[in-house]
């Protein structure tokens, strides 16, 4: 089956069907049919079409039934049918990664995000994605689409990003940029947006309704899952929690750590963190260092820090507060130090909120962009996500 430009070749029964076997393999027809309502000869035609088409393989036998007679076949998903290509473009490097339709990543590599930024940069992305498919002997239709995550409120509908301080663009047309390069699908949104899909897909936010995904950096943003879909607001700027205020009074005076960036990612963003120890102790301390320095101990460290994290604490109890969610995930670079950073996020909660939230680190490491993005493209590209 073709998939540049084209829709998958299911039909609604078949659909329902192929979903029913992601969630329930190995299963059977008999189950299927139970389960759907639906008659054995339309489940039958179904399983025929979707094996016919790649999606759905028979694996051995089953158990027979009590009564005796022939052991009923199992069906399970092919994740192998196609390939999808993420890429997560971050400030400091450029992340590219293959999966399969599970979310298995199969290839990953990196570049330096400001080596290529003014030169090539969108063709040695897809040179990136070209070494890999042939690494992995993949064919041009066998890749559904790409998915990309940016920093900055991004117009999904469009693929322009209205604003990425850390890359310095500005209304620029990223989907535009990678459609020219690549002949798939392409899908672009907020890096933190594709961040919460990529922990509603397949992380530790999988089988939840309601979730905020929050990544801890050089700035601060999240992702709100609603009602199991992504929100993104009226202008695509829901979650920009970095622009939270915490502080009325300090945040008559505050300076911004880094243009267009926020109240409380300029208070308690790593960039800020480090900044500030290093003003402090009279040389240069990365908030990573500032962590480790807490942990043995330090006083300057801990005052700062216990600050920093009690204005993220704050803002996490009024996400709490307003929209109640099962889970708050934690990841970005700084969710590294979760050891430190939960304790004292969650007893602000408990301080403020009405309800207590579980506080979890997510669960995936350097590839959780590139899953991510995936998982935007699975979304995106005809219902693939949920089939």
């Amino acid at each position: 089956m073709q998939y540049v430009n084209d829709e998958p070749n299911i039909n609604r029964n078949a659909r329902q069907v192929l979903r029913c076997v992601l969630e329930t393999e190995p299963t059977t027809r008999t189950a299927i049919a139970k389960k759907l309502s639906l008659s054995k000869p339309t489940v039958s035609a179904a399983v025929s079409h979707l094996i016919e088409e790649g999606w759905v393989t028979e694996t051995g036998s089953g158990e027979a039934s009590a009564s005796g007679g022939r052991k009923p076949v199992n069906l399970k998903f092919n994740p192998k049918k196609a390939h999808c290509i993420g890429i997560d473009i971050g400030g400091t490097k450029v992340a590219v990664g293959i999966t399969d339709l599970k979310g298995e990543l199969e290839s990953y590599r990196t570049f330096p995000t400001q080596e290529c930024l003014n030169h090539d940069f969108f063709p040695t992305i897809r040179k990136m994605a070209d070494e890999m498919m042939a690494e992995l002997s993949l064919e041009q239709e066998e890749i559904l689409g790409v998915g990309a995550g940016v920093p900055g409120v991004t117009n999904v509908k469009t693929g322009i990003v209205e604003e990425a301080p850390a890359l310095r663009w500005k209304d620029y047309p990223v989907k535009g940029k990678l459609e020219e390069v690549f002949p798939y699908p392409v899908y672009v949104d907020n890096d933190v947006n594709i961040g919460a899909l990529g922990e509603h897909w397949t992380g530790r936010g999988r089988g939840k309704q309601n979730l905020i995904y929050i990544a801890i950096g050089t700035g601060i943003g999240s992702g709100i899952i609603l009602n199991g879909q992504l929100f993104r607001g009226s202008q695509y700027s829901a979650g920009e929690l970095g622009y939270m205020v915490t502080d009325r009074n300090l945040a008559k005076t505050y300076r911004p750590s880094f243009e267009g960036y926020g109240f409380l990612e300029s208070v308690a963003g790593g960039n800020s963190v480090g900044t500030a120890l290093s003003e402090r102790l009279g040389r240069e301390v990365t908030a990573a260092e500032a962590f480790g320095l807490y942990r043995s101990g330090d006083k300057a460290s801990a005052e700062m820090l216990r600050n920093a994290l009690e204005h993220l604490g704050i803002a996490v109890a009024n996400y709490v507060s307003l929209l109640n969610p099962e889970l708050i995930i934690l990841g970005g670079g700084l969710s590294q130090s979760f050891d430190v950073i939960q304790p004292i996020v969650s007893d602000n909660v408990k301080r403020y909120a009405p309800k207590e939230c579980e506080i979890v680190r997510t669960a995936f490491g350097k590839e959780a962009g590139v899953i991510g993005a995936v998982a935007l493209l699975l979304k995106e590209h005809e219902g693939m996500y949920n089939i």
